[in-house]
């Protein structure tokens, strides 16, 4: 096992921090999206028209 890992051991240091990353950035796109989360544009042709119409912006 541990001579599997030594041989492949830039190949395991490299896909481990690309799984990082990919965690981050999707990690960073779900907070953005929540904190978006009652931010209304008043284009509801974008949205689906889940907004009230109270909240749009004139």
């Amino acid at each position: 096992m541990f001579a599997w890992l030594a041989e492949n051991a830039v190949t395991v240091i490299t896909v481990s921090v690309l799984i990082i990353i990919t965690g981050l950035a999707v990690f960073s796109l779900i907070r953005e999206k929540k904190s978006k989360k009652g931010v209304c544009t008043g284009n509801c042709a974008s949205c689906g028209a889940c907004c009230s119409s109270k909240n749009k912006v004139k």
